[in-house]
């Protein structure tokens, strides 16, 4: 979706936004919702539609997610939502937050490597290494693999 077309939802007014929602969704929109929600909602929606919209794998993951909610469990970290995959694709820039023993450690993955307290390391594994005192596997660590 082109920033154009994402101007021109913010140049509308709350009942055309609720109009195009209608059209969009088939359904009424939440109680409540305010301005801003309505047009990223919208937005999302139309680049879904344009683009594509979530992998089956995403959806696969999301569907279970809501079912282990509607089921009561306690949903926490990334490794619950990430449990059905095996591993998981690191790009440069992403942010990789893990506590331990009641510190959170972060780290940044780079172009080749990560940082850790402004230290470069070539492996997430030489990081949990690092943190915990022992060997581990850095992607089993971070949550990025199952164990």
């Amino acid at each position: 979706m082109a920033q154009a077309e994402i101007n021109e939802l913010e140049g509308l007014s709350r009942e055309e936004l609720i109009k195009k929602w209608k059209k969009l969704f088939k359904t009424n929109l939440p109680l409540h919702a305010k301005k801003p929600l309505l047009i990223k909602h919208i937005a999302w929606e139309l680049q879904a539609r344009q683009q594509g919209g979530l992998s089956a794998q995403t959806k696969k993951q999301l569907d279970k997610l809501a079912d282990s909610l509607s089921r009561g469990k306690e949903i926490t970290g990334a490794t619950t939502i990430l449990k059905s995959s095996t591993s998981i694709e690191i790009k440069a820039g992403t942010k990789l937050i893990r506590e331990y023993q009641g510190k959170k450690h972060e780290v940044i993955a780079l172009e080749k490597g990560f940082e850790y307290q402004n230290n470069k390391y070539k492996s997430l594994s030489a990081i949990a290494n690092e943190i915990t005192g022992t060997r581990w596997n850095g992607k089993v660590f971070f949550g990025l693999k199952k164990a």
